[in-house]
């Protein structure tokens, strides 16, 4: 779903005024594929609540993600098992208490391993279990000053630096240029906590998931919305890129945000 990650670095700061919502159109581009894949995404927005998937009447969407404010909740759905996961505040730290403890149980266990077979045995448990991610450098957000049109938005670019290599590119326009601009600021910075504390509590997930790098940390600095995002791998190649296309206001069903009906709950990570 890693697609859905970088479209949602874009459209999260999205929100809807109280008497109408937004729907926004995001074209995703996968340069890890090769001609490049491009699918457009649909972001959802009323209130407080933001749903994102394969644009209405379009096929091949894998999932949906959908963030309940007022609840402080993420709801992922898998259409191939028919199945949806819930991510809420008390769900992570449960599921960070169990790793923290089946962690601690494997270092007890290696104490009673011979020297000489240790390091294999450690490597057979890592295998089974997450283990917590090692110390990245902090990431850096330069304001480059350079300018320009996208999607027909003035902005100014953005980039995200890590160790002293640009990871993520950003052109940004100020809010009053989006629709519902305005109203965003609230609901992106009850979103953009709950990722940080889901990643500061399971700070493994990200490995993989195109949510490690944490691409909100900045948002409240960028001071805008980005138009268009580039995300870099660590020899400077294009990963992907979303660039917002079309924006609209319209009434959304409310059940627009509930996991489809007959879908199963399942466990957080499979019940890791």
């Amino acid at each position: 779903m890693k697609k859905l990650w970088l479209a949602l670095i874009s459209c999260v700061l999205i929100a809807s005024s109280a008497t109408a919502g937004v729907v926004y159109e995001i074209e995703v581009k996968d340069h890890e594929q090769s001609p490049p894949k491009t699918e457009s995404i649909e972001a959802a927005v009323e209130g407080r609540n933001l749903k994102m998937g394969i644009a209405s009447g379009k096929t091949g969407g894998e999932g949906e993600m959908i963030y309940r404010g007022e609840k402080r909740e993420m709801v992922v759905v898998d259409h191939e098992r028919e199945s949806y996961m819930v991510m809420d505040e008390g769900s992570i730290k449960q599921v960070a208490g169990q790793v923290s403890g089946a962690m601690a149980q494997m270092q007890e266990a290696l104490k009673n391993v011979p020297e000489d077979k240790r390091a294999m045995v450690e490597q057979m448990m890592k295998q089974r279990m997450p283990t917590e991610a090692p110390k990245r450098p902090a990431a850096e957000l330069r304001k480059t000053g350079e300018r320009g049109e996208k999607s027909g938005y003035p902005c100014v670019k953005y980039e995200v630096h890590r160790g002293g290599t640009k990871v993520r590119e950003l052109w940004v326009t100020d809010w009053d240029n989006i629709e519902g601009g305005k109203d965003v600021v609230g609901a992106f910075e009850d979103m953009a906590d709950f990722f940080r504390e889901m990643l500061d509590a399971l700070p493994d997930m990200g490995q993989g998931s195109g949510m490690g790098d944490n691409a909100f940390e900045h948002m409240k600095e960028i001071g805008g919305f980005p138009v268009v995002t580039r995300e870099f791998d660590d020899d400077g190649s294009l990963e992907g890129e979303s660039t917002l296309r079309s924006a609209r206001r319209q009434t959304i069903d409310p059940d627009a945000f509930e996991p489809p009906a007959g879908y199963k709950r399942q466990e957080m990570f499979g019940g890791r």
